[in-house]
């Protein structure tokens, strides 16, 4: 299909320090086949590694949370992708629905869309490929039930990629099957799970604290401390992307998920000033 992408040692060893940090041995090798697979560049954000939490089920039984390093691209390797097959003819639209408005190819009302459409066109088939997502289906939302910062700021934007996402998946998919972005995959983010609380049936019953149930399950501490940890980490890989450059840094934010582009936006000043543009020598 693409390019063959292949890397040295020292471009393993810095994909394993930052795109893929914490990544297992089986881990990395998947990730690094991707790459090669669709010719993608992990050092442009073109295709990146994310942790994902999902719940397993082990031998006995019982269910656990466990974490996993999976390949995510970006709407630009997505389109990439295609344009190398010699086949890709463009597209048609985005186009929008609404309560009240039909099909339209601008959307500027302030409530977000019900649906997003796009067409995808081959040199090869007669009539394009459509694809539509619906608003339900792929807005992630937090435990208030709103929707998540990126998706509340540019609710048509967001929408528009995951049909454009499917729709490329659609008519490319010896390429792009399994490959996902990461506005398509944001409301599988796990979230605190409700806790009901207890029956009193009349009569008082006092609720643990944080602290208490800490201490009867010390296990929980890794679990309340993790996304502390997973935000640290994606610093340092931000950091590492900076010293790259202005433009690496904007392929990295460009495929950056909703969460890490609110990351991303909290360190600008910082970031900036790692640009070896500025004269940084780091």
């Amino acid at each position: 299909m693409g390019e063959i992408i292949e890397f040295g040692k020292r471009q393993l060893d810095l994909i394993k320090r930052t795109i893929c940090r914490g990544a297992s041995d089986d881990e990395l090798e998947l990730f690094i086949a991707h790459c090669r697979r669709t010719g993608l560049d992990p050092f442009t954000r073109q295709i990146y590694s994310i942790q994902r939490r999902q719940r397993v089920q082990d031998e006995q039984g019982n269910w656990r949370w466990e974490t996993q390093h999976v390949p995510m691209v970006s709407i630009d390797g997505q389109r990439l992708v295609a344009e190398r097959t010699g086949k890709y003819a463009g597209q048609l639209g985005p186009y929008w629905l609404g309560e009240q408005v039909e099909w339209v190819d601008a959307w500027i009302i302030n409530t977000p869309p019900m649906a997003a459409k796009v067409g995808v066109l081959r040199h090869d088939f007669k009539e394009p490929l459509w694809a539509v997502a619906r608003w339900e289906s792929y807005c992630p939302r937090g435990k208030e039930g709103n929707p998540t910062a990126m998706w509340a700021k540019m609710p048509d934007l967001m929408l528009a990629k995951c049909a454009e996402a499917l729709a490329l998946r659609k008519a490319f998919p010896n390429e792009l099957s399994g490959l996902y972005t990461g506005e398509e995959m944001a409301q599988s983010e796990p979230v605190e799970e409700f806790q009901p609380k207890p029956k009193t049936n009349g009569l008082h019953v006092s609720t643990p604290t944080a602290s208490d149930m800490l201490a009867q399950n010390p296990a929980a501490i890794d679990q309340a401390t993790k996304p502390l940890t997973v935000k640290a980490e994606f610093h340092e890989k931000a950091r590492e992307m900076a010293r790259q450059g202005r433009e690496t840094m904007r392929g990295f934010f460009i495929g950056a998920s909703d969460q890490e582009k609110g990351w991303l936006t909290e360190w600008n000043e910082e970031l900036k000033g790692l640009y070896p543009e500025n004269g940084n020598p780091y």
